[in-house]
């Protein structure tokens, strides 16, 4: 027998969004606590990070929620209607350039030939038909950020010996006795 779940579907999935909604299902409520059912620890733990923000939105549409509690087990599929997929038309290939139009003559195999017009007939379509990305600005810090500086200088290994311990002779520490042994 199916029970009437604590929250409604529609109610949940509008609270926390649909990609939540698809791998959390609210099974129980009482005194404020929440119980979900989620696919893995992984989605507990991920969601626990979220109980406030979670339980706020519950809140601010009624469900008196102040704390969440997990169990992993199997979450059914959420039923909900098609997704409306957008399509878009082809566009009519273009014409190649007289220049493309020589360099493919010289493709030897008539079949290759045909499939790289084609290819580039539709390519130069598309491109006509998408619109190209807005030109911006580029500042003094993105010029900078980009070119490398040279380091040359910097990795030198430097030198490591004072003038007095060049000037001291063998076995003593910079004009004294040696002290290491």
């Amino acid at each position: 027998m199916r029970t009437r779940p604590c929250i409604a579907d529609e109610l949940w999935r509008t609270a926390v969004g649909a990609r939540i909604a698809e791998h959390a299902q609210p099974v129980a409520l009482s005194d404020g606590v929440l119980l979900l059912r989620v696919p893995s620890s992984v989605w507990a733990h991920e969601l626990s990070l979220l109980a406030s923000e979670v339980c706020g939105r519950l809140r601010e549409r009624g469900v008196h929620a102040r704390e969440l509690r997990f169990r992993v087990g199997p979450v059914p599929a959420v039923e909900r209607p098609p997704e409306r997929r957008l399509s878009q038309a082809v566009p009519v290939p273009k014409e190649l350039p007289h220049e493309l139009a020589r360099t493919l003559v010289r493709v030897a195999d008539e079949g290759l030939r045909a499939a790289i017009a084609r290819a580039a007939a539709s390519n130069l379509a598309w491109q006509a038909v998408a619109r190209p990305a807005p030109a911006q600005p580029i500042s003094e810090a993105q010029r900078a950020a980009r070119a490398p500086r040279s380091v040359a200088a910097e990795t030198s290994p430097s030198d490591r010996t004072s003038t007095a311990s060049r000037a001291a002779p063998r076995g003593t520490s910079a004009g004294g006795p040696d002290r290491s042994r």
